[in-house]
């Protein structure tokens, strides 16, 4: 059941971006399926900033806007906490998340080393933790060698 939730949520994200996307004429040409998701074509990287920055904040929009209604409404539940979880964890300055290239896009830089390490600390906290509670957070370690290998 919660993996099942965690991949909607996945999803409701990624309609986020394709939904941006259609509404500015640019449907992407491909998806390709990956362990971090799903990858849009590129049809979108040579559309305005404007457009491109409302692109990438699509998915976490859909997330955040989620996470809130469900809490409005009472459902403080599951299916609030990932969307609050994906739509945080999406916005994270590393450049294979929405976060980092946003960053990128508005700056016109990478995002610095200190906010990098500095981002990575909760995901650190959060492994550290789920360890001492006796589990193995695979998601959270593989999480971190991603954003350590990000340069």
């Amino acid at each position: 059941m919660q993996l099942a939730v965690i991949l909607l949520c996945s999803l409701m994200h990624e309609l986020g971006h394709i939904g941006m996307m259609c509404l500015f004429g640019m449907p992407p040409e491909s998806l390709t399926f990956y362990a971090g998701g799903i990858r849009l074509s590129d049809s979108c990287l040579y559309c305005s900033k404007p457009k491109l920055v409302a692109v990438l904040m699509a998915g976490c929009a859909v997330n955040l806007v989620s996470a809130g209604m469900s809490l409005l409404l009472g459902y403080a539940g599951l299916f609030a906490a990932a969307h609050l979880a994906l739509g945080l964890f999406n916005l994270l300055p590393f450049r294979y998340f929405d976060g980092g290239r946003l960053y990128s896009e508005l700056t016109g830089r990478d995002p610095p080393t200190l906010l990098r390490i500095a981002a990575l600390l909760p995901v650190f906290v959060l492994t550290v933790l789920s360890v001492i509670r006796g589990s193995i957070p695979f998601s959270l370690i593989a999480t971190a060698v991603i954003i350590l290998c990000d340069g």
